[in-house]
């Protein structure tokens, strides 16, 4: 009777522990419609006496799945500035110039919406970096505006937030800017882009995260100067923004509940 009553106690915990550790088990992650094709560039060129190999490397984003739209906005032309892949991959055969890197993240991506940043490695008179971020609507393909998650006095706020954080900055490493070879030009530059910045051009350029939209503008500096102009980017928390999100919202709606 005893063995009988241990082993009815065996049976009840186990029974009882199963659903237990199944419902804390975490949820499957979402699998994204984005994956990555490698191209590997090549580069060969006599250098004095000896023929010396370069590579250098394209992570490309392709959409999987049906969705022509997307494919078609995110297509090796689009991505490309307007090349297709063979020239690019004939330019750095050739010289080793034109684009020279690239590589992507996926910032957030939802059945409605995708945000990607494309990063870029260039080599024109000089090596140089560039940037391209996309907020799109995955069936269709188009841009998908800021102004359909945020009411018009919430852009209002961004744009100003946005302003007085990046003039903010600059007043931050004026010291820093006008202690180099012409860094008061440099300053006065920043100073009047930033004072002259409309609403569409900041719009222009945004991105979800998973925490939240990161706003920035285009490099304001050329490259020999580029290294002084302060950080472009701003992150503004979902929980933020609470008071501001559309009524037409998708992102925000879903987003700024779990804060």
């Amino acid at each position: 009777m005893k063995r009988l009553s241990l082993a009815l106690i065996i049976l009840l915990i186990i029974s009882t522990a199963v659903p237990q550790g199944y419902s804390q088990s975490p949820k499957a992650k979402h699998k994204s419609i984005i994956s990555t094709k490698v191209v590997v560039l090549r580069y060969k060129h006599q250098d004095s006496s000896f023929l010396q190999n370069q590579t250098d490397t394209l992570k490309i984003p392709v959409v999987l799945g049906n969705y022509p739209a997307l494919k078609k906005e995110l297509s090796y032309k689009k991505i490309l500035f307007g090349h297709d892949l063979k020239a690019v991959i004939k330019d750095y055969s050739d010289c080793s110039c034109g684009i020279t890197g690239l590589d992507y993240e996926v910032a957030f991506e939802s059945k409605d919406v995708i945000s990607i940043k494309l990063d870029y490695e260039t080599m024109g008179a000089y090596p140089d970096t560039d940037e391209k971020w996309l907020t799109l609507n995955v069936n269709s393909g188009k841009l998908y505006p800021i102004s359909n998650e945020i009411t018009p006095e919430g852009m209002k706020w961004l744009f100003k937030n946005y302003k007085d954080t990046l003039i903010r900055r600059l007043n931050d490493e004026k010291n820093e800017i006008e202690n180099e070879a012409d860094g008061i030009n440099v300053y006065n530059v920043v100073k009047e882009a930033i004072d002259n910045l409309k609403s569409n051009e900041l719009f222009e350029k945004y991105i979800f995260t998973r925490t939240g939209i990161m706003l920035s503008i285009n490099r304001i500096l050329p490259h020999v100067v580029a290294a002084l102009e302060p950080d472009d980017n701003l992150l503004i928390l979902y929980k933020n923004l609470k008071p501001y999100i559309s009524q037409h919202a998708i992102v925000l709606a879903s987003s700024t509940s779990q804060f």
